[in-house]
C-alpha cells in the first residue's frame, strides 16, 4: 500500500533517493533542454526520468538529465552483469586517474566488446558520461529492461515497481522515439533532435525542481511575514536606487542582475525552468501593490527567491534577493514600489525588444514563443503608438 509521501511516476522528475535503481546505465540527454524536460514532464513517451547529477565548482548544484534509466540488476545476461557491476568499485579505488580509466574500460569491454568507450577527459566517477558505438544498443535490446515505474519519495527512497524490455534495435529508433517522431508522418525537424549520451550511475545523484515544466503558467508564492503588524521603518532609512538588466546567453540561458545603491545579485535564468511567465507576474503585483509576494527562479540545481514585503508605507516595500540551499541572503533593501515596478517592466520590454535571441531560448516547434506569450499579459504589452499601454 502507498504511503501518504509516496508518489506512483511512469516519468518525470525524480524526487526521492535512489539506490534502489543503482547502479545502472542511463540513456539521456546530456545538455537539458526545455523541450526535452516538458516532455518529460508532460508524460508524452512514458519511461522518460529526469535526474540530477551532483555538481562542483564554486556553486555547486544539479546537472539535469532525462533519459532512460537500466538498472543493472535486471540485465539477464550474468556476464555482462557481473562486470558493470564491478564498475563502482573500480571508480572508487584509491589508484589514480590513468589506472582507473583503464580499469574501468576493460569492465566496459568486457560487457559490450568496445561498443562502449570512456571519453576522452574524463574522470570515471559515481555519475560520468561514455561515447556509444552503434553496436551498443542491439546489445542493450538482447539482455536489458529500462524502468517504467516507480514510487517516488521526496523524503524517503524510490520504490522500483516495474520495468519493460528495452526493444530499440537501432540507436536511430532510439532517438526518433526520443525526439517524438512519428514512424510515418514525423514531427520534429531531424537538425533540432537531441542526442543520447549512456552514463554509468553508481552514486551522486540529486532531485531536480518539482516545477511542472510543460506548463507555462505564473506560479507566484505569497510569504506568510506581516512585517507591517510588528515593524515601522526608521525615521533615517532612505529609499535605495533600483538597478534592473537582463542579460541574454546562449544556449537556453539567459541572467537577471539587480542592484540597490552598491549591492548587486545576479540570477542565472534557464529555459528549461522558463521563469518569464513568473517574471510578468511578480512585476504585476509590484506594480499594483498586491503584496507580499514571491517566485523562485530555478537555476537548474540552485534556487534564486525573488520576494517583495509591504512596509506600513504603501509607496515603499523591502526587496529581498535570496538563494535556497543553502540559504545565502544576496540583496535586501527599502526601495520605492513605483520605482521598482517600473525599472523592472522597462527593463524587461526593452530586453524582449532588443536582446531576447528566441533561437537561443525557445526550441520548441509548435508552441507559442517565449515573447509572443508574454504579450498575452496587458502588464507587458508594449505601448502604443499614442503613449498608452496595450
Amino acid at each position: 500500500m502507498m504511503s501518504k509521501r509516496q508518489i506512483r511516476r511512469t516519468f518525470g522528475c525524480l524526487q526521492g533517493r535512489t539506490e534502489a535503481l543503482l547502479p545502472c546505465i542511463y540513456l539521456a540527454e546530456y545538455g537539458l533542454s526545455g523541450r526535452s524536460f516538458r516532455g518529460c514532464a508532460s508524460g508524452i513517451r512514458a519511461g522518460l526520468f529526469a535526474l540530477g547529477a551532483l555538481t562542483g565548482g564554486d556553486r555547486p548544484g544539479v546537472a539535469s538529465r532525462v533519459g532512460l534509466l537500466l538498472p543493472l540488476q535486471y540485465c539477464r545476461d550474468e556476464t555482462v552483469r557481473r562486470a558493470l557491476e564491478a564498475i563502482p568499485a573500480a571508480v572508487r579505488s584509491n589508484e589514480g586517474l590513468s589506472a582507473r580509466r583503464v580499469a574501468v574500460q576493460q569492465l566496459l569491454d568486457l560487457a559490450f566488446g568496445g561498443d562502449l568507450l570512456l571519453l576522452d577527459g574524463h574522470d570515471p566517477d559515481e555519475f560520468f558520461a561514455m561515447q556509444l558505438r552503434p553496436g551498443l544498443i542491439p546489445r542493450l535490446a538482447k539482455s536489458f529492461s529500462y524502468v517504467v515505474d516507480v514510487l517516488d519519495d521526496l523524503a524517503g527512497a524510490i520504490e522500483l515497481r516495474a520495468v519493460a524490455p528495452f526493444g530499440w534495435r537501432s540507436y536511430g529508433e532510439l532517438v526518433e522515439w526520443f525526439n517524438g517522431v512519428d514512424p510515418v508522418f514525423g514531427t520534429v525537424n531531424p537538425a533540432r533532435w537531441k542526442s543520447l549520451t549512456p552514463f554509468f550511475v553508481s552514486g551522486n545523484t540529486g532531485h531536480i525542481g518539482l516545477r511542472d515544466a510543460a506548463h507555462n503558467g505564473a506560479r507566484l508564492l505569497r510569504p506568510c511575514e506581516d512585517l507591517p503588524r510588528w515593524f515601522c521603518l526608521r525615521p533615517d532609512v532612505t529609499d535605495a536606487p533600483v538597478g534592473v538588466l537582463f542579460e541574454m546567453g546562449q544556449y537556453g540561458w539567459a541572467k537577471l542582475h539587480i542592484s540597490l545603491a552598491d549591492c548587486s545579485a545576479s540570477m542565472d535564468l534557464s529555459n528549461v525552468f522558463d521563469p518569464f511567465d513568473d517574471l510578468v507576474a511578480w512585476g504585476r503585483e509590484v506594480d499594483e501593490g498586491d503584496l507580499p509576494v514571491m517566485i523562485e527562479i530555478d537555476e537548474e540545481g540552485s534556487t534564486a527567491v525573488l520576494a517583495v514585503h509591504p512596509t506600513e508605507d504603501s509607496t515603499r516595500v523591502l526587496l529581498r534577493v535570496t538563494r535556497l540551499y543553502p540559504d545565502e541572503l544576496l540583496l535586501e533593501g527599502i526601495v520605492a514600489r513605483s520605482e521598482l515596478a517600473g525599472t523592472f517592466k522597462a527593463e524587461l520590454r526593452r530586453f524582449f525588444a532588443q536582446e531576447f535571441d528566441t533561437g537561443h531560448w525557445d526550441d520548441e516547434e509548435g508552441c507559442l514563443p517565449t515573447k509572443a506569450r508574454l504579450q498575452q499579459s496587458r502588464w507587458f504589452a508594449a505601448l502604443t503608438a499614442d503613449g498608452a499601454e496595450g
